[in-house]
C-alpha cells in the first residue's frame, strides 16, 4: 500500500538538504533524508534578481537528491536562505477588510524596506497579536516576484510542485517549537556557516528578528549580538527570556561563552536528535543531522 510521504527541502550555497517524512499514527517520523554537495557557482542568492546561475544543472541535482526518496509524491515545501527576502515585524492602526487591502497598506508602510517596485514584490503577512498602543502587530514575509517565479519554474521542471515557500530561520524554529520546551519568552540564536539569526519571542509570539552575514570569530559574533539586542534589554521579557543556540560549527562550544556574556545567563546548545526520528538509521556525513533541521520544519507544514 502507498503511504504519503512529505517532502522538504533546503537550499544553501554549499548543499541542498532534503528530508522524506511519514506519518505514523499521531507522531511524524523520518522515512529518508540526503544532503547533497554543489559544486561552485550554482546560486548568487540576491533578493532582487534570480538566483540560480546554472538553471540546467539546478534541475539536475534536485533530480538526483530527491528521486531516490520521492516515490510518487510531487508536493514540495522549500526552505529558501533568508538574504533572498525579507521578514519583518510592524504594527498598524488599521483592520485589514480583506487579504488585498492588507497587502496594498503594508507594501506602502514597508516601501522603504522592499527589495523592488511593490508591483513586484510577493508578500505574505499573519497578524500576532495586540500591543499595548491598541496596535495589530503583524508578521511580513516577502521576497521579490522574479526571485520566486525562478525557484518555483525550475522545480517544475524537475518533476514537483513548491506546495510551500519559506525562508530558513523560520523553518529552524517551526523543528524546534514542538519538540522542545523553550517556553514563554526564549531567545532562539542560529550560527550556521556565516549567517547570525536571531529570534526573540514574548508570550511565544515573534517580537524580534534579525539575520546578517558575519565573520565566524567569537568576537565579532559577540559584538553583532550585543549591538542586536541592546535596545530591548529592559524589555521585561527579554530580561527572563531562556536563550537557546542552534549551531553547525565544528566549535559551538566557544559560542556558548561568548553569549552567556551577552545575555548574562546559560545558554542552552540545541541537539535536534535526528537519529531518534527515523523509521530507521540515516547515516550521514560530519554534522550532517543539524543541517537537515530546516528540511524536516519546512516538510512539517505539509503533514
Amino acid at each position: 500500500m502507498f503511504k504519503k510521504s512529505y517532502l522538504g527541502l533546503d537550499l544553501n550555497v554549499r548543499e541542498m538538504r532534503a528530508a522524506a517524512l511519514q506519518r505514523v499514527r499521531k507522531s511524524v517520523q523520518l522515512k529518508a533524508a540526503r544532503i547533497l554537495p554543489l559544486a561552485d557557482e550554482l546560486f548568487a542568492f540576491s533578493a532582487q534578481e534570480p538566483n540560480v546561475l546554472d538553471p540546467k544543472r539546478f534541475v539536475e541535482n534536485l533530480q538526483e537528491l530527491l528521486a531516490p526518496m520521492a516515490g510518487r509524491e510531487e508536493q514540495l515545501a522549500v526552505s529558501l536562505p533568508d538574504r533572498v527576502g525579507r521578514i519583518l515585524l510592524t504594527e498598524v492602526d488599521t483592520v485589514f477588510k480583506s487579504q488585498a487591502e492588507g497587502t496594498d497598506i503594508l507594501k506602502w508602510k514597508l516601501k522603504n524596506s522592499l527589495p523592488g517596485s511593490p508591483h513586484d514584490i510577493q508578500l505574505d503577512y499573519q497578524a500576532l497579536d495586540k500591543n499595548e498602543r491598541g496596535q495589530t502587530r503583524i508578521l511580513v514575509s516577502l521576497v521579490h516576484r522574479a526571485v520566486l517565479a525562478q525557484y518555483e519554474e525550475l522545480i517544475a521542471e524537475a518533476g514537483f510542485k513548491p506546495a510551500i515557500v519559506d525562508f530558513h530561520s523560520m523553518n529552524l524554529y517551526n523543528f524546534y517549537r514542538p519538540r522542545l520546551d523553550l517556553g514563554q519568552d526564549f531567545v532562539l540564536v542560529s550560527l550556521e556557516g556565516n549567517t547570525l539569526s536571531l529570534q526573540f519571542f514574548h508570550d511565544r509570539m515573534p517580537f524580534f528578528f534579525r539575520v546578517l552575514e558575519v565573520a565566524s570569530e567569537p568576537a565579532r559574533i559577540f559584538h553583532e549580538v550585543d549591538r542586536s539586542v541592546v535596545r530591548h534589554r529592559n524589555h521585561p521579557g527579554f530580561s527572563r527570556a531562556s536563550v537557546f543556540l542552534h549551531c553547525d560549527w565544528e566549535r559551538c562550544d566557544e559560542m556558548l561563552g561568548a553569549l552567556k556574556s551577552v545575555f548574562d545567563r546559560e545558554v542552552t546548545l540545541l541537539d535536534p536528535r535526528i537519529d531518534r526520528m527515523g523509521l530507521k538509521p540515516v547515516h550521514l556525513p560530519g554534522d550532517g543531522e543539524r543541517s537537515l533541521v530546516a528540511s524536516i520544519g519546512v516538510a512539517e507544514r505539509l503533514t
